[in-house]
Order: structure tokens, then C-alpha cells, then sequence
């Protein structure tokens, strides 16, 4: 793929300039002018920054992000109010070097996240893993989860084989902190309305339930609707959030909540329109759509309900040292009815597959970690330990019914159709088990020479009997060892050098061969170094880093099964992924925050051919609000990113015009925010996305666009 250079370049300067800018900003005079901020706790930082001053969710140590010998982004429950992000997904889209892949629309689409050209697809809560790579799971944990829950959304780019056992592609781990009970009293109100007749209201009350507060509780309650640009849809979402603390003695505490949600549709599509139409004997011809052309059939719809408990005891003993237990139990269902018109197949003469399924499937999973954290002197020094135990258990049993007919025009449907025969196929059951044990610890060379060194144990169980292997009964196992070795060195009093090292191991048992066998997990290993900065006592973060990861059986799609839908994959050994990443965050002055990022990221196989080339190289995006006034704060957003495609699934004498209909050009979008302040306790603001209505594709080969040009006005009072 050969990507325009000017754009490359352009990006490559602003953030250099960034950079700079920042450095220069920074000086001693405006350390003075500074007040001096002494962090205390995590939350007060994440409802002020846009940056946080410690994480343990690349190393399971908590550490400041100078201390961790890797790159990790965060997005704060600021950041979030602040721009309006309203869902996990609209919170990953904003996530510095994260690449948004959708393939459908935001309520049922199915949505990939992208680090460093590879899919994230495990994400942990509360600091426990829960590994999610089966592409429906993982559709579930990002398409309609509620950003209002959350403190922090973290996300540790690069294979994380401390924190979630090397489980999952090297492009990184979701790390997310949900909120919890506070002493001090608080209810707040908000409700929004926005374009498309989108209506939003949440509740989020906190307060402590007893005399001397060791007794606290928070609920949080939100009711989203509508907002989908496509015609003929309608969504409703309801979250139910409540989680009571409790100081059971000084130094020993008990969490327990639950988590519900109850999503529903109607007209959503999880694919759209291709843009090419044709096959190889044929020819190909591109096939026009606009961005709110709805592919979906009327009578299609979708319903997701779950229900999660949760709970947690930590005690810290007299030394310092502290023991955490962890358990949650989730519960759900799904009934999803498609009718897509035109995403398999579409002929030169504009006549089209229109496709039927209904997936229906019923889940429960169960998670259990137990973690030591402490401090021990060695050689004069003190040193950081962890260790734990965790295991994480899925089961799903699933039913499909499918069906087929055709459309003699599919530039004349508009979702009025018969809702085909469906055949019904009891679809079987997929069942995995995960068990790991780990440690690591920091150790402290020198005053300024840290060695982090660990590994974990991990014993996996996956079993099934789909469609996918003809019902057959199919088990896999595996039993993984994973090293992780990470180094930091203290160049001055604000700047570290660090270097890490890990391995890969991730199961693609979904991933077929032509002959129908489950491809190997793959193997690889990763090695990053860089460049660390940090100001203010953390308030302002910045970091520079060069990665690359080795991996064998990667899966590559190599073509169609007979049906025309399911694809067959091969794997490709000896592939490198290389990039570059640039970041910086927090909190330049009093007045003014920046969440700023550039990335670079290239995956090549043996014979240097491009990999994946529907994910772009190149992303930059900035986000930065500025309070004008006590009262005025106003933001703007600007992402940009380089040229993908999908000519490489296509034959190499296609025609141009078909070319360019599976080309995505270089594109960047504007989005701009203002809230005031009436009195000290209630809020209001403005959040206009895409300000000059760009039209593009988040697939090349799909008409699925990135959301219009919208507006949405939002009210929020506290008591």
C-alpha cells in the first residue's frame, strides 16, 4: 500500500511541533507560577485531568506511567464529560493510537478496536482480566456499554503478558475502572437531546449510608434513545449501575454491586452495502450508497439483556502489604433478527443477495482473581511485589436460522421486504476456561535504575461443537508460560528511558482453514523502548516510543467458502509489526487541557508484503478544551487519519473505478465543544460533531460512514 506522503508528514510535524510546544511550555517560570498540587487519591485526578498519575494495568504493580515500561493511553471521566462521549465505544474512537473498524451500524455493527494493526479484544474491570476474543463477546463488551459508568477507560497498547497473560492480539488491552462510593454526598441530573432525535437522562447519586461513613453507596441510572442517522431504526438502552463499600474494620473493606442492561432496536444492520459490485469472471463496477443509506430490512431487530454481580474484600495488613479477592457473575441472552440486502453479493446489473439469520444465544460468565501487593526492603532499598491467581470461565449455547432471496434493483430497496423462510440449525455450544498464576516485581537497582521482571502461568481449555466443525465435538488445550522483562532509568528529575519485553500467545480457534481446521494459536514475542516525560507531579504526561513484535500463525484471510459468506483464513509466519507512537496529557496550565497523540503502525509478512492494509498506518488525534472565563469552557477535537483499502481481497487488474470505491483517501474530521456554567451547580453544553459534515468509510469495502454532522445540547445540575 502506498500511502500519500504530504498527509504522513503534515501529521508527523504537528505533533512534533506539539512536542516542542509542550517542552517549551513547560519551563521553569511556569513551574513557579504553578500552584503546587499534591495528588492524593486517584479519583480526584481523573474528574480534573485528562491524564491519571499511576496505573497498575500494564504491570498488575501500580506504578506512575514514568515508572511503567510500556505505552498505556487513558481517557478520564474529565475527558469524557468534557467531549461528550457518551458510550465505551464513542470513548475508544477517542483513544490515542486506537483505530475504530465498524462494520455496521453503532447499536449492532460489528466493531473492532485497532493498536498497532492488530485487534484489541481483551479488557479487564476493576483490575480483573476478562479475556473476550471470541468476536461476539467482544461485539457485547464495547457496541452499547455506557461510558457514565466509568472513572477511567485505560488502554495498555502492546501484549500485556502481566496483566491479562499474553491472552489476546499484541495491539493492547481495555483496562476500565468503574466508579465507586465516595464520603462525600453527591446527586447529580443530567439530560441531553441531540440530532436524529437522540434523548439521553442520567442519575448518579452517591452517599454515605451510615453516622461515621464506613458505609457508602452509589447508583447510577441511564436511559439512552435514539440518535442513529440511518433511517427506519430506533434504539433504547437502559443501564442500571449500584455498587455499597464497606469499612468492615479500618483496614479491611467489602464491595459488592451489580450491573444490568437492557438493549433493544429495530431496523439496525450489523453489515451495509458493499462498494464494489461483480465478481472475477465479470468484472467489478463500484456500487454508490450514501452515508444514510440503511441496508436493513424493516422487521429486523435486537435484543441484549445481562445482568452482572460483583463483589470484592481487601484487607491491608499491618506491614503494608494487601490481599484483594475478586468475583462477578454475569448473566445474559440475545436475540438478534437480521435482513441485509446487498452485503455478500452484488451483481454487475445491480440485482443482490439479500440475506436472513436469526442468532440467538444464551451466556454466562464467571470470573475469580486473588491478588498480594507489597512493598519489601532489599540492598537498602524498597522494592514492589505482585502476585495473584485468576480464572475466567465463558460458556454460550447458541441457535441460528438463515435464508436467502434476492433483489432485482438494490438501488431501489428501502428496507421494504419479505422476511424470507428461515431454516432453523441449533447452533451447539462453545465453552472456555482460563487459568493463570502469576508474579512480578520491581526492583530497585539504583536510586535511579528500576529492573521490573514476572511471568505467568496459563492453563487453557477451549471446547465446542458449532456449525463452524459440522457438530462435531472439538476440544483445545494448552498449557502457556509467558515472561515479561521491563527496565526503567531515570535520565533527570522528569525524564525516563525504558525498554520491555514479552511474548505472544492468542487462540484463533474461529479462524478456519479451507478444509475447515481451526488455525494455531499464535506465537510471537514484543519488544518496546522509549521515552517517558512527566510534569507537575503528573498532571502533565508525555511519552515517545518504537515497538516491534515477531509472531508465526497469523491469521490471514485467504478467500470464501462455497457459501459466499464465511471466509477462510491461512496462517502467515515470520510477520513483523513496527511503529512509532507519540503522546502527551494532562494539564498544561490551570485553564488549559490537551490529550494529544500521533501513531505509526505497519504489519508485514515474510516477503515484506503489507498485512491488514484496510487499518490505516498513520493516526493523529488531538482533543483540547481551555477555560475562557470561570464560567466558559470551550473544546475542540480534530482526528486524522491516512489512506486503507481492501484491494488486496480483490484481483490485482481491477479496473479504477473499482479501486477507488475500495479505497478510503486520507480524511480528517473537526469536532468542536462549549459548556457554561449558571451558578455553581448546574452546567450546560454544546457537542458538535463533525463540523464540515465529512463523508467517510470506517471499512473501505462497506458503506458504513462515520457519523454526519450532529448536535447535541446537554443540561447537568448537581445538588
Amino acid at each position: 500500500m502506498h500511502t500519500p506522503p504530504h498527509p504522513s508528514r503534515t501529521a508527523l510535524a504537528i505533533s512534533s511541533a506539539l512536542m516542542l510546544l509542550c517542552a517549551a511550555h513547560v519551563s521553569a517560570a511556569d513551574i513557579a507560577a504553578l500552584p503546587e498540587i499534591h495528588v492524593k487519591e486517584l479519583g480526584k485526578q481523573t474528574a480534573s485531568n485528562y491524564t491519571i498519575p499511576a496505573s497498575s494495568a500494564a504491570t498488575g504493580i501500580k506504578l506512575t506511567q514514568r515508572e511503567t515500561p510500556q505505552s498505556l493511553s487513558v481517557v478520564t471521566a474529565k475527558q469524557i464529560e468534557d467531549q461528550g462521549l457518551d458510550s465505551l465505544q464513542d470513548v475508544l474512537k477517542q483513544t490515542p493510537g486506537v483505530f475504530h473498524s465498524k462494520m455496521g451500524n453503532n447499536v449492532s455493527g460489528h466493531s473492532q478496536f485497532i493498536s498497532r494493526s492488530q485487534a484489541i479484544d481483551s479488557i479487564s474491570v476493576d483490575g480483573a482480566p476478562k479475556f473476550l476474543y471470541d468476536y461476539k463477546a467482544i461485539r457485547r463488551g464495547t457496541n452499547n456499554l455506557d461510558s457514565e459508568l466509568y472513572d477511567q477507560v485505560v488502554v495498555v497498547r502492546g501484549a500485556s503478558g502481566l496483566s491479562n497473560g499474553g491472552m489476546g492480539e499484541p495491539g493492547g488491552t481495555v483496562a476500565l475502572e468503574r466508579k465507586k462510593p465516595t464520603a462525600k454526598p453527591a446527586v447529580s441530573v443530567e439530560a441531553g437531546v441531540g440530532s436524529w432525535k437522540h434523548y439521553r437522562f442520567v442519575l448518579d447519586a452517591n452517599q454515605p449510608l451510615n453516622a461515621d461513613n464506613t458505609l457508602r453507596g452509589r447508583t447510577i441510572l441511564v436511559s439512552d434513545h435514539g440518535g442513529d442517522y440511518l433511517p427506519n431504526t430506533s434504539r433504547h438502552n437502559h443501564t442500571f449501575y449500584g455498587i455499597l463499600s464497606y469499612d468492615i474494620a479500618p483496614q479491611t473493606q467489602w464491595n459488592i454491586g451489580t450491573e444490568i442492561h437492557r438493549f433493544r432496536n429495530k431496523g439496525s444492520s450489523r453489515f451495509s452495502y458493499l462498494t464494489a459490485a461483480g465478481n472475477k469472471t465479470d468484472g467489478f463496477i463500484p456500487f454508490e450508497a450514501s452515508p444514510r443509506s440503511n441496508s436493513s430490512a424493516k422487521w429486523a431487530y435486537g435484543k441484549d439483556t445481562s445482568a452482572e454481580v460483583f463483589t470484592s474484600l481487601s484487607h491491608e495488613f499491618d506491614n503494608g502489604w494487601k490481599l484483594t479477592g475478586n468475583y462477578s457473575y454475569l448473566t445474559g441472552k440475545s436475540d438478534i433478527v437480521s435482513g441485509i440486502a446487498g452485503t455478500f453479493e452484488i451483481n454487475t446489473d445491480y440485482s443482490a443477495l439479500f440475506t436472513s439469520d436469526r442468532d440467538r444465544s444464551k451466556y454466562r460468565d464467571q470470573d475469580f482473581s486473588l491478588t498480594l501487593d507489597g512493598d519489601y526492603p532489599a540492598l537498602g532499598r524498597s522494592h514492589e511485589f505482585n502476585a495473584g491467581i485468576s480464572y475466567q470461565g465463558n460458556r454460550e449455547n447458541l441457535s441460528y436460522q438463515d435464508g436467502e432471496s434476492n433483489i432485482p434493483d438494490l438501488r431501489q430497496f428501502d428496507g421494504n421486504i419479505a422476511k424470507p423462510d428461515m431454516q432453523y440449525y441449533p447452533d451447539g455450544f462453545t465453552d472456555m476456561k482460563n487459568l493463570s498464576v502469576y508474579g512480578s516485581t520491581r526492583f530497585k537497582l539504583t536510586d535511579r535504575l528500576a529492573l521490573i521482571g514476572g511471568s505467568r502461568f496459563v492453563s487453557w481449555r477451549y471446547r465446542y461443537s458449532t456449525e463452524r466443525n459440522k457438530f462435531a465435538y472439538s476440544s483445545h488445550k494448552q498449557n502457556v508460560f509467558i515472561p515479561y522483562l521491563g527496565v526503567t532509568y531515570d535520565l533527570d528529575d522528569n525524564l525516563t528511558a525504558y525498554a520491555s519485553y514479552t511474548t505472544i500467545f492468542r487462540p484463533q480457534v474461529r479462524y478456519l482453514t479451507k478444509d475447515g481446521v481451526a488455525l494455531e494459536p499464535q506465537r510471537g514475542k514484543t519488544y518496546e523502548l522509549g521515552l517517558k516525560a512527566s510534569w507537575f507531579e503528573g498532571r502533565l504526561n508525555a511519552s515517545a516510543s518504537a515497538f516491534m513484535n515477531k509472531r508465526d500463525h497469523l491469521g490471514v484471510v485467504a478467500g470464501k467458502f462455497a457459501n459466499g459468506k464465511d471466509k477462510y483464513y491461512r496462517a502467515a509466519d515470520n510477520t513483523t509489526t513496527k511503529g512509532v507512537e507519540l503522546s502527551i496529557g494532562g494539564r498544561l496550565s490551570d485553564k488549559w487541557l490537551l490529550n494529544a497523540s500521533y501513531a505509526r503502525s505497519k504489519i508485514k509478512d515474510s516477503e515484506g508484503v503489507q498485512l491488514h492494509p484496510s487499518y490505516p498506518v498513520h493516526l493523529f488525534k488531538l482533543f483540547t478544551a481551555y477555560d475562557v472565563t470561570d464560567r466558559l469552557n470551550l473544546g475542540a477535537n480534530v482526528n486524522w487519519q491516512s489512506r486503507s483499502h481492501t484491494l488486496d481481497e480483490y484481483p490485482e487488474n481491477i479496473n479504477p473505478a473499482a479501486a477507488a470505491a475500495l479505497t478510503q483517501r486520507p480524511y480528517a474530521t473537526l469536532d468542536l465543544t462549549a459548556h457554561y456554567k449558571i451558578g455553581k451547580s448546574t452546567r450546560i453544553g454544546l457537542d458538535f460533531e463533525n463540523v464540515f459534515n465529512k463523508r467517510y468509510r470506517t471499512m473501505p469495502d462497506i458503506h458504513v460512514y462515520g457519523t454526519p454532522r450532529s448536535l447535541t445540547a446537554t443540561v447537568k445540575h448537581t445538588f
